[in-house]
């Protein structure tokens, strides 16, 4: 946690790149408005994926990823945290709990991330509401939002999982193991990025699923810059997931 809320005062980018994304507001029972963008596939489709950002990025790191699996007929949803990109507001903001003592950013962050389980909820509801009864869902979580994606997975069918430069504890390697172990996972992780490196190897040495994947890179890059270094990365997630959804 410390180090998230280290690394989170360094810098918080807002990404743009050419999108054609539909601009979606879902909003929570006590009436919270979250920011998402969603990819809708430009055939039929009864396949999507969720797409959870990391915690020093918005849901825009997302975008020529939800592109282009809405040009291989899947659907795809990325949204803002609670506190992140457009999903903010008086009382929930990274940049405002940034400037607090730290007692109280670290209360603060607890309670802001404690609405992310139902706020994550909620989008994989709006989007199994595009398929079919038959429909298949796949969530990717980059850094914070892997173990978002464990917790939703435990409360509804995810058929194929992704760990985008996502460092899990013990706990949740043991939850994953428990109702995920058998899904196909994709495992993304930069060796000099070493607590997440550590931690993806034990979770990828968990998984049974002959078509889970771990890709590794040599640096500390972590997360949304290694689709950057890598121009190929976002393609080969594409293609995987495209692979992995289809079976």
């Amino acid at each position: 946690m410390k180090l998230l809320l280290t690394s989170l005062t360094t810098i918080l980018l807002t990404l743009s790149s050419v999108s054609s994304a539909g601009e979606l507001t879902l909003t929570t029972q006590e009436g919270f408005a979250l920011k998402a963008s969603y990819y809708q596939s430009n055939k039929s489709s009864d396949r999507a994926v969720l797409l959870l950002h990391q915690c020093n990025y918005n849901r825009t790191m997302y975008n020529d990823i939800g592109q282009k699996l809405s040009e291989q007929g899947i659907d795809a949803l990325s949204m803002d945290f609670r506190g992140f990109g457009e999903s903010t507001n008086d009382e929930f903001s990274v940049e405002k709990i940034q400037a607090l003592p730290r007692d109280e950013r670290r209360k603060a962050w607890g309670k802001m991330s404690a609405h992310w389980p139902s706020d994550v909820q909620l989008a994989y509801n709006h989007l199994k509401s595009k398929l079919s009864d038959k429909g298949i869902v796949g969530v990717v979580g980059a850094s914070c939002g892997g173990s978002q994606a464990i917790t939703l997975a435990e409360n509804n069918p995810i058929n194929v999982i992704g760990f985008f430069s996502s460092g899990q504890r013990d706990e949740n390697i043991a939850r994953y193991k428990k109702i995920l172990a058998d899904k196909p996972t994709l495992i993304i992780a930069s060796q000099g990025d070493t607590g997440t490196y550590e931690s993806a190897q034990k979770l990828f040495k968990t998984t049974t699923n002959e078509s889970s994947k771990f890709i590794a890179y040599k640096g500390s890059d972590h997360g949304y810059p290694l689709l950057d270094r890598d121009q190929q990365l976002a393609s080969y997630i594409v293609d995987w997931l495209d692979n992995q959804l289809s079976k």
